[in-house]
């Protein structure tokens, strides 16, 4: 029988047998192996920077780690939704991350995510922000912003699986990942800038619309500031003229007609002793009688009749003296505004035309011609109340020169002197998304349901950060503007001047020149004063070739429609307004992108390469362009081949030239011999 002796020293000697082997090993595959060497060293890299962070300050990619966990753990908590609940809230929250704080290191997370919290219901996140920098640990206050980074970024990689939103039945894809593969051996960590299109997630006929949107922001060309069109939504306001005395001429016509009915109905119905009342209505008549009846009974005296006669004389010279006062005054007043009109200048324009083809202002500005007008600045005018209301509430308050006249004065100047509308549509930019942002506040404040313009987890800014832009470099005229607009929106629009910085102004600057859509106006009859030297701006607009330009508009949706030479759809204007309409030109199938023509279809190809390259940095490869490039080609290689085939037929035609003048002198020497 095999001792329990015997058994350990074999187990041991098995063993030492199995390490020696495993040690031999071990070092062959170490002196031999690259893959495995490869794998040691990335072992033991891995264990020394864990070991490095027991004892270090923890990095900004780990304050991104953790709150990337924290982000997770928090997600399922719901916010609260009115006022009362959001403040109690915002107490409980910041009280239970104070307390966890005074707990030390341990707590800190968990304060974290306490504070991030009463961030999110907190109405002004800046100062909020501000307070917690000054009165929370260090660590902690970096994890709230790094929650903040983190929460913001997620947001955004989710954006394009929401917008735009289904009924538009358009979808943006990134074409670098469309059906791409990853290939062998390539990189993960390499970044491909993404190429974005619009397209169709549905089939659609010729001369169908996809969709429709609302501009963003929208600006008058200087040329169409004439008075003749709305200053918010462009509508024609002499439209609004015709139609409206249209209406009154058949009011009018309506109210005559039903007038001499009535007279010859009361002419037939009228007794024949009553002749010398024929002319009044039988209404009149009738009080008449019942006045007549009632003083023979009560039989009042001469005197009082006298006395109630004098009596109403007296009020009738007071009311005609009262009717010619006002009318003074109101011819006074009328005057006076005349005066201030003829010395002020045009509201937020660049210049007022000097065309004189164009109509006057005061054609179309007066309110009984169916435009309103600003009633401090006298200078905007607008086809409607609403209109005049929604401008004034977003951005004109700011902006008005009868509130602010001083530096809007001076700011409209700069702006005059650059020739650009870039200024004026980023300070409307600022005051629609404050706008837009407490409409939305208010509305949940108060139980209200949302317009469902405003029904979007994105603020305007955040779409506005997914679109493209051009790359420019500040200019003097740049840097001015800025700051003269961050001290016109300062007073509504709380700490711009910090968020305004020099490369924030120009990233607005450089998306505003690439995503901006002229505005045309297709009306019969509509004569747009043509542009001039002193009317002319230099801000890039898509399809400003095109006749009947009014303004310029920024869209969501629109900006990310590709360009093409040869278009399947076109931008129209819904109403000849600002909105916008995407219309087929062909039939589109569905899964195909959408593409619009940033320039002219009509101009050759030389002339659109050359704009595209200008003002898009576009080098366009279309299937036109590459048409055009062949035939031109062709073109090119078949004028070189006929120019060769002239060449070589002229310099045979000189060589037979030269010979026969060869031959000639040959045979004149041999005749004088």
């Amino acid at each position: 029988m095999v001792s329990g002796k015997s058994i350990a020293i074999a187990a041991s000697v098995t063993a030492a047998v199995a390490g020696l082997g495993y040690i031999a090993y071990f070092d062959y595959k170490r002196r031999h192996d690259r893959k495995f060497r490869r794998k040691l060293k990335r072992d033991r890299q891995k264990v020394e920077k864990k070991a490095q962070k027991i004892g270090a300050t923890p990095t900004l990619e780990d304050f991104n780690e953790q709150a990337i966990e924290l982000l997770d753990i928090i997600s399922k908590e719901k916010l609260p939704e009115s006022a009362d609940e959001k403040e109690q809230y915002f107490m409980a929250q910041v009280s239970q991350g104070e307390t966890l704080c005074a707990a030390g290191a341990s707590g800190y997370a968990e304060a974290a995510c306490r504070f991030f919290q009463a961030l999110k219901v907190y109405p002004n996140p800046v100062e909020l922000v501000m307070i917690y920098q000054k009165t929370t640990p260090d660590d902690v206050f970096k994890l709230v912003m790094a929650m903040m980074a983190q929460e913001v970024r997620q947001k955004q990689l989710r954006y394009f699986d929401v917008f735009p939103p289904k009924d538009k039945n358009v979808q943006i894809k990134d074409k670098n990942k469309m059906g791409a593969k990853e290939k062998k051996g390539a990189k993960k960590e390499e970044v491909v800038t993404p190429n974005r299109g619009l397209f169709a997630t549905k089939d659609f006929a010729a001369n169908e619309i996809v969709y429709e949107e609302d501009a963003v922001v929208s600006s008058l060309l200087p040329c169409a500031r004439n008075g003749r069109f709305c200053y918010h939504c462009m509508k024609d306001i002499a439209d609004l003229v015709v139609e409206s005395n249209d209406v009154e001429n058949t009011k009018v016509e309506s109210e005559s007609d039903v007038k001499v009915e009535q007279s010859t109905e009361q002419s037939t119905e009228q007794p024949a002793e009553n002749t010398k009342t024929d002319e009044q209505p039988v209404e009149e008549s009738e009080v008449a009688e019942e006045a007549a009846e009632k003083a023979s009974a009560e039989e009042p005296s001469a005197d009082a009749s006298i006395e109630a006669e004098s009596s109403a004389k007296t009020d009738e010279e007071e009311h005609v003296a009262v009717a010619e006062k006002e009318e003074e005054k109101d011819a006074a007043s009328e005057a006076k505004e005349e005066e201030q009109k003829a010395a002020d200048e045009p509201e937020d324009s660049l210049a007022q035309t000097t065309d004189t083809k164009a109509e006057p202002a005061s054609e179309f500005t007066d309110k009984s011609s169916g435009a309103i007008e600003c009633e401090k600045c006298h200078k905007a005018v607008y086809c409607s109340e609403k209109c005049r209301q929604d401008a004034y509430d977003a951005y004109h308050q700011f902006m008005c020169t009868g509130n602010n006249s001083s530096t809007a004065t001076e700011f409209f100047d700069l702006v005059k002197k650059n020739h650009e509308l870039a200024p004026i549509m980023i300070a409307k930019f600022f005051g629609v998304l404050v706008d837009r942002e407490k409409k939305k506040e208010l509305a949940r404040a108060i139980g209200l349901p949302l317009d469902p313009s405003m029904e979007d987890e994105y603020t305007t800014w955040e779409h506005l950060e997914c679109m493209r832009y051009l790359e420019l470099i500040p200019t003097t005229g740049d840097v001015v503007l800025m700051r003269k607009l961050s001290e016109l929106m300062s007073a509504g629009v709380p700490g711009i001047s910090e968020f305004v910085t020099g490369d924030r102004y120009t990233m607005l600057k450089g998306k505003l020149e690439y995503n901006t859509y002229a505005v045309v106006n297709t009306a019969e009859g509509v004569n747009v004063p043509e542009d001039t030297e002193e009317t002319h701006v230099s801000d890039s607009m898509r399809g400003s070739s095109s006749s009947g330009a009014v303004g310029l508009s920024l869209y969501l949706i629109s900006s990310h429609l590709t360009h093409d030479c040869d278009p399947n759809v076109e931008i129209t204007f819904v109403g000849n307004t600002d909105k916008a309409a995407i219309r087929t030109l062909r039939p589109v199938a569905k899964g195909e992108e959408l593409h619009v023509s940033f320039v002219s279809t009509d101009l050759d190809r030389e002339t659109r390469q050359k704009k595209l390259s200008s003002q898009y940095r576009i080098t366009c490869s279309c299937d036109k362009c590459k048409a055009e490039n062949a035939a031109a080609e062709e073109k090119t290689k078949a004028e070189a081949e006929e120019k060769a085939e002239k060449e070589s037929e002229e310099k045979t035609s000189q060589e037979a030239e030269a010979e026969a003048e060869a031959e000639a002198e040959v045979t004149e020497t041999s005749e004088q011999n």
